[in-house]
């Protein structure tokens, strides 16, 4: 017997504004997205979207792009709806996956990491400290905008669910939260 899973998840994005810099963050293609697993191969192995989203930064200053899960227990998807009691619904963020690409190869992130509580973000970008400015390459946080700065400024996201068979069937959601903030 297969039992049936629904994933859903929201983008919700971030930018904090310092002093008289200006940051912005779009998201272009991709903000709710849903897995649904069928089979048991799924299940095991996991689904992938790939280029399911893409996200645009526009920027007068020096930035750190992070990435974190938002859910109503920290670190745990939220159950919506359950069809079954066999299982655990304590569903880890960490069973989905992203990997963070862009035109020119500068996210820090470009093989599949998992998910954490937003709480103790994963760094696309730059990190918790003051970073040097990079303007190319791996890490690139320099200011300018997606128009003239394709490779360095959009950034495409894939992700992979793989929930296995321990979690009872059910609906399940989280918010994938993207902050963009100023490298102070």
């Amino acid at each position: 017997m297969v039992r049936g899973w629904c994933f859903i998840f929201l983008l919700s994005l971030i930018s904090s504004f310092a002093r008289s810099q200006s940051l912005d963050i779009n998201i272009t293609r991709g903000t709710d997205l849903n897995f649904t697993f069928n089979t048991i191969r799924q299940y095991n192995n996991g689904i992938i979207l790939a280029g399911a989203t893409e996200i645009t930064v526009e920027s007068s200053a020096q930035w750190d792009l992070y990435v974190g899960a938002q859910t109503n227990v920290a670190g745990r998807w939220d159950l919506l709806d359950s069809y079954s009691s066999a299982g655990t619904s304590n569903v880890p963020v960490s069973i989905l996956e992203l990997r963070a690409s862009s035109p020119g190869g500068t996210s820090q992130q470009t093989a599949f990491f998992q998910l954490q509580d937003n709480s103790s973000p994963i760094f696309l970008i730059g990190s918790a400290a003051d970073d040097p400015l990079t303007a190319s390459g791996i890490g690139a946080n320099a200011p300018g905008d997606p128009s003239s700065n394709a490779f360095t400024h959009r950034f495409r996201i894939d992700y992979k669910l793989t929930p296995t068979m321990g979690y009872s069937a059910g609906v399940y959601s989280m918010t994938v939260v993207f902050t963009l903030a100023e490298d102070l």
